[in-house]
């Protein structure tokens, strides 16, 4: 009976971290390069313990062969990934925001190391992306990625066909949502610079002697930098809720 117990648990157990493994290694913040892979073990390990009872009656009985048993896993990490899909292209909303806002404001060439994705990106981008992780954990909504991460079994149940049309055009129409989320983000800054090129435009016809390529460019950063002052609050602000919205129409079933 001990024996019959402890192997269940045990598969109910791998078959919930099948799935928040995947999870946690594109969980914004934690997916971070400089987040050990270790840690996010760990996390990923004690995040399925406390969730498997919530999901114990969701779950299905243990295969009765290996072959059931992998493809079951193997499903589970599929599902994962799609969940984790879900979260990064929303994230990637300050991405695009991040690269307008660069080009508007003469930063396109102000490469600097981002400590997120451990690479070279624009200082706009590694910003806002600082700013949003920080965000998404002081106010709360890592708690509401978790809890639609337990309520996708709901949608997505263990052991059940994977619905991968409806996850596809889940994931072009949230891509598509993304890239409009992103120009409304930086629609300030494209007004700034249709503004700025057509009145530096204007400077250089009337003055040709002038080199109006040294005497725009610190004006368009300071004016750029400016903007970027102003209207980061609401772009936070608005991308949050853009990031709450998201969450509760992909990933949490409405009843």
């Amino acid at each position: 009976m001990l024996q019959d117990l402890l192997t269940l648990n045990i598969f109910q157990y791998m078959l919930v971290f099948s799935r928040f493994s995947i999870i946690f290694l594109l969980f914004p913040g934690i997916s971070a390069a400089y987040v050990p892979v270790r840690l996010r073990l760990v996390v990923g390990l004690m995040v399925a313990l406390v969730a498997m009872p919530l999901v114990k009656p969701m779950l299905p009985a243990q295969p009765e062969n290996v072959a059931d048993l992998v493809g079951l896993i193997v499903q589970e990490f599929l599902i994962g990934g799609f969940l984790g899909a879900v979260t990064q292209t929303v994230m990637s909303t300050l991405q695009l925001a991040g690269e307008v806002i660069a080009q508007a404001s003469g930063l396109t060439n102000a490469l600097v190391d981002d400590p997120v994705t451990q690479e070279q990106s624009a200082i706009v981008i590694g910003l806002l992306d600082i700013i949003a992780v920080l965000m998404i954990f002081i106010t709360g909504a890592h708690h509401l990625l978790l809890t639609a991460a337990v309520e996708s079994y709901s949608m997505l149940g263990a052991g059940k066909p994977l619905i991968s049309g409806d996850m596809l055009t889940t994931l072009s129409t949230l891509l598509n949502q993304t890239f409009n989320m992103g120009i409304r983000l930086a629609a300030p800054f494209l007004v700034f610079q249709l503004v700025f090129q057509v009145a530096s435009g204007v400077l250089a016809r009337l003055s040709p002697q002038l080199n109006v390529y040294f005497v725009a460019m610190p004006a368009q950063i300071a004016l750029g930098l400016t903007i970027l002052m102003i209207t980061l609050p609401t772009i936070m602000l608005v991308f949050m809720r853009f990031l709450d919205n998201s969450v509760r129409n992909f990933l949490i079933p409405t009843n």
